[in-house]
């Protein structure tokens, strides 16, 4: 019976894990190849998780910088909101926890971090007062983006 440090191979390798746990089950050492399986399950969550966060990050941003720099509006701008969205939603689909009650319990902390990075984006400094008005699901998700 093999003791496999699951953490340390999740980290190193999604692949290699599974060809480490599809060997376990030929040789029929299913305990072990359930831990396997539960770690791997448990990273691939936090992954999906992490990706979503940085979408929604990258979305909030950008409609920030659509908001508060009029003037400098783009095509690669409208762009990047559709793409952040389609994005998201293609994470929604894949991981059907990633609900849309799984972002609203996460929408303050990214709405602050997105803050940030438009604040840098727009060349504001850190210590320049910048609060903009929290931004709603419907500016978000579905208010249209267009020059």
């Amino acid at each position: 019976m093999k003791t496999i440090d699951w953490q340390e191979l999740v980290a190193t390798s999604h692949l290699e894990t599974v060809g480490m746990i599809r060997q376990l089950v030929d040789e029929h050492d299913y305990e072990e190849a359930i831990e396997g399986l539960n770690e791997l399950y448990e990273a691939m969550g936090r992954a999906e998780r992490l990706a979503l966060n940085s979408q929604l990050r990258r979305l909030m941003a950008h409609i920030l910088k659509w908001k508060y720099q009029p003037n400098k509006r783009s095509t690669s701008w409208v762009r990047s909101i559709v793409n952040a969205r389609q994005e998201i939603y293609q994470l929604q689909e894949y991981m059907p926890s990633l609900t849309n009650e799984y972002i609203e319990s996460v929408w303050k902390r990214n709405f602050d971090a997105a803050t940030e990075v438009a604040k840098a984006e727009m060349n504001i400094s850190r210590k320049d007062k910048f609060e903009p008005a929290e931004m709603t699901w419907s500016e978000a998700f579905e208010d249209e983006y267009l020059l």
